[in-house]
């Protein structure tokens, strides 16, 4: 006589401490704020991201503001009753924006041109769109991010500056000259701001590792539309505004209408206003379609 069969044992569920999540639930129209908030947040870490480039600007401000101060006061206004040539010191906005625009070329280095690819190298895009995060929420919290970082060096600084210069005005009619640099500076730093992130963020979309987005970046910017622009000195003037850094100089110098700093080879005000719209236009496209294409290809992505 066999022995009965030992009854099935049945599966045991243990309370790990599981809690229903009780917090506020928000629409995923918001998601985009989370990730830019994580940017952010990741950006300041560490000096070399984006504090020492911060600091860069803010000493420009500082010896912007000391210089025109100066230049304000009697003892200069001695000086050039003497003959003195410092006619050069109208150009101060255009030099300090050159040091904005070196700071904000630090910063597409260390965070917006490796900033997709890494999170492709890296397997974040699988993180990200297996929860309900779409690819414009992706693209909209990081260019967002990266927008803040570099309106920090080109928004804020020139616009501390024309508050600043305005401040100086010896009287109404001299501040009635000097009101116009506000809206002048805003419009420089937004369209400045616009180009010097998205450009780096379409470039590392085109790219699945860290360092080549790096290396990609570094060639269309040093020397891919360098090359351009040296074409457009000695065939059409306007060709030279491929060059974000030249475009941002044209737009200061003539936006501001300093002679002293204007040169023989210069593009045209339209062709600068036009490279920076289109080349920022068409940077975003390139980023929300490579973006999108890599949720569509992960688990749970999302259009």
């Amino acid at each position: 006589m066999t022995a009965p069969a030992a009854a099935p044992q049945k599966g045991a569920i243990y309370d790990l401490g599981y809690a229903r999540y009780a917090g506020e639930r928000r629409p995923p129209s918001t998601l985009w704020r989370a990730i830019m908030r994580q940017q952010l947040a990741h950006s300041w870490k560490t000096v070399w991201r984006f504090k020492l480039p911060l600091f860069a600007a803010i000493v420009t401000t500082i010896v912007c503001g000391v210089v025109m101060y100066f230049k304000q006061s009697d003892v200069m206004r001695e000086f050039q009753r003497a003959g003195a040539p410092v006619s050069w010191l109208d150009g101060i906005v255009v030099y300090g924006y050159e040091v904005y625009r070196i700071s904000a070329f630090m910063v597409t280095m260390t965070i917006a041109a490796p900033l997709v690819a890494r999170d492709e190298q890296t397997g974040a895009f699988t993180f990200y769109f297996a929860r309900p995060v779409r690819a414009r929420d992706y693209v909209i919290g990081k260019l967002a991010a990266v927008a803040i970082l570099m309106g920090a060096i080109f928004i804020a600084g020139p616009f501390l500056l024309a508050v600043y210069r305005m401040a100086l005005a010896r009287d109404l009619g001299e501040l009635s000259e000097l009101w116009p640099w506000v809206p002048r500076s805003l419009v420089i730093g937004g369209l400045a701001t616009a180009a010097y992130t998205a450009l780096p963020l379409a470039i590392s979309s085109l790219a699945n590792r860290r360092t080549l987005a790096l290396g990609l970046w570094a060639a269309y910017y040093i020397v891919g539309v360098s090359m351009v622009a040296a074409i457009g000195v000695a065939a059409w003037a306007p060709l030279m505004a491929i060059d974000p850094a030249q475009a941002v100089k044209t737009l200061v110098v003539e936006l501001f209408d300093l002679q002293v700093a204007r040169g023989n080879h210069m593009p045209p005000l339209w062709a600068a206003i036009a490279s920076l719209v289109a080349q920022s236009a068409v940077a975003v496209v390139i980023l929300f379609q490579r973006v999108r294409a890599q949720s569509l290809g992960s688990v749970g992505g999302a259009s």
